[in-house]
């Protein structure tokens, strides 16, 4: 039979804050933000792709 040992639950921390960053690093986030979105989706779309190509190509027959 199992013995289990019961811990105690711990308090949960909270967040230290950080001090907010200057206007300039601000104006630029979304630009930022777009390029990575569109980036991920292009990411995204040539995965989706390559696994569509995967799944067309005729099944190999072995040759052994």
């Amino acid at each position: 039979m199992r013995q289990f040992q019961l811990r105690q639950p711990q308090p949960l921390q909270q967040p230290v804050a950080r001090p907010s960053a200057p206007a300039p690093a601000r104006a630029a986030a979304p630009e930022i933000d777009g390029a990575l979105d569109k980036a991920a989706a292009l990411w995204t779309t040539r995965r989706i792709r390559s696994f569509l190509m995967l799944l067309e190509q005729p099944a190999r027959t072995a040759q052994r």
